[in-house]
């Protein structure tokens, strides 16, 4: 049971960032004047990176529970 909601949670972190990043990406608009672009987007991508990593450990490590 612990073990699925983890999933749930780290696969709605995968869609989040993904969402952010895309909306991020196709549209700069309403971002701050003087942000740094790449940055921004690295961090985003991080985000995204992180919880996938999260997920592929869970999995490769835990799967028989």
């Amino acid at each position: 049971m612990i073990k699925q909601a983890l999933i749930k949670k780290l696969e709605g972190d995968i869609e989040v960032a993904k969402a952010d990043l895309k909306i991020f990406l196709e549209k700069q608009i309403g971002v701050a004047e003087h942000i740094d672009y790449v940055a921004t987007a690295d961090k985003k991508l991080e985000h995204l990176a992180h919880a996938e990593d999260k997920l592929e450990t869970l999995v490769k490590h835990f799967s028989n529970y």
